[in-house]
């Protein structure tokens, strides 16, 4: 493709309202697209005006690479703030705009441009499997799916199209400098990065069940809110020994309350009270053992306090990331971005998840790489993305998937 054709795919899909919900139209468009090059694709159903898309070019019998990417996008948060309409994007001094033009229309399309043009070319002789998947903001729903029915299965490696970069050096440094990218000490000549990992996520519920009675009378009552703050202190013992482990690329474990609620009426004991958290995870403390400490710690103060009754939801378990920053996966990847972009740069990690997290929980020996044009302004208001990022990372991409199979 010439570069207004490769622009022209990106608009295409930024203009496609898919927040949450409606991925069915960015699945269609990418199947009509792929179909007009020869391309074999399915269609997998998640729900109604939801599926997704998988595409696959088979050379050989031999290792298959895969590229993924997500077609939702999360909400505008207020249209009326945005210098432009969301979805309607425009270029401005180098910058695309627009709702998902950082996370992750322009991974998505320019890992569909790559394959495309791989496609094409009749030197190129590997095997690639590209996924596009539903609801990736709202709790990687689309490959959770796709992992547990066996798409992850055949992958020997991952690239995640998701954003990897930021909008300069000093914004790179102040991430760095924030603990919101881990590299290990070293410095970064570049505002470009790829993510050779990322932690994982335990998300929980704890509800305290007890009895309502006159507020005269608490002893006749059990004060539901009473024992959760008991489980809660019990809690907060328990994460300071578990944020002692630490990663080498990923540091510590980060577990943080996020939501509390109890009562409804001022003269009342609360029979209900609950919490939610949410535990970011690393591979030396793995998320089942999390979640089996955490039902151990509860079942054993119910058992000790007839009084207690409280109850462990989870809500969802998504593993960390990571790929051993010196092996030939990510060297092969670090080729690649200085092959095109002539500098080297930092694989770090990353502050967030993607959707490799399920497909390393189904594939354990998947390496995997994030690599994608966006930045910090995802999920912001007047989110962008640099043009030639987006232009370069098809570059990238087609880089390295030739390099793999070489």
């Amino acid at each position: 493709m010439d570069k207004a054709q490769r622009l022209s795919v990106l608009d295409d899909l930024i203009k496609l309202e898919t927040v949450n919900d409606r991925e069915e139209i960015v699945a269609n468009y990418l199947k009509d697209l792929f179909e007009k090059h020869g391309i074999n694709v399915e269609l997998n159903k998640y729900a109604d005006n939801r599926y997704n898309l998988i595409a696959t070019i088979k050379n050989n019998d031999g290792p298959i690479l895969g590229f993924t990417g997500h077609e939702d996008v999360v909400a505008t948060v207020d249209d009326s703030k945005w210098n432009y309409g969301p979805f309607n994007p425009k270029h401005i001094d180098g910058k695309i705009f627009g709702r998902g033009s950082s996370d992750m229309k322009s991974g998505l399309a320019g890992l569909a441009i790559a394959l495309i043009e791989l496609n094409d070319d009749p030197n190129f002789n590997g095997n690639i499997k590209f996924i596009a998947t539903v609801g990736e903001e709202v709790g990687e729903i689309g490959s959770e799916k796709l992992a547990k029915e066996g798409y992850a299965d055949d992958l020997n490696a991952l690239v995640v199209g998701e954003p990897s970069n930021s909008s300069s050096r000093l914004v790179m440094e102040q991430l760095i400098d924030n603990g919101l990218v881990e590299t290990n000490g070293a410095k970064p000549e570049t505002r470009i990065a790829a993510f050779c990992a990322h932690k994982g996520s335990v998300t929980y519920k704890v509800v305290s069940h007890g009895k309502a009675a006159h507020s005269s009378m608490p002893e006749v009552g059990i004060n539901a809110l009473d024992n959760l703050i008991t489980y809660y202190n019990k809690q907060a013992e328990y994460f300071k020994n578990l944020v002692v482990t630490e990663d080498d690329v990923l540091g510590t474990t980060k577990p943080s309350v996020t939501v509390m609620n109890a009562g409804k009426q001022e003269n009342t004991i609360p029979d209900y009270a609950e919490m939610t958290v949410k535990i970011r995870t690393i591979p030396e403390y793995g998320n089942d053992k999390i979640i089996s400490e955490l039902k151990d710690m509860i079942d054993k103060m119910n058992q000790e306090n007839p009084r207690m009754n409280l109850e462990f939801q989870l809500k969802s378990s998504n593993w960390p990331v990571k790929t051993d920053i010196n092996s030939d996966f990510i060297q092969l990847v670090r080729d690649s971005y200085k092959d095109v972009l002539g500098v080297n740069i930092l694989t770090v990690g990353a502050p967030g998840g993607t959707d490799a997290s399920k497909f390393v929980q189904a594939n354990h020996d998947l390496d995997v790489v994030v690599a994608g044009p966006g930045n910090e302004s995802a999920h912001q208001i007047n989110e962008f993305v640099f043009e030639d990022d987006y232009l370069q990372y098809i570059d990238i991409y087609k880089t390295l998937a030739e390099k793999y199979f070489a």
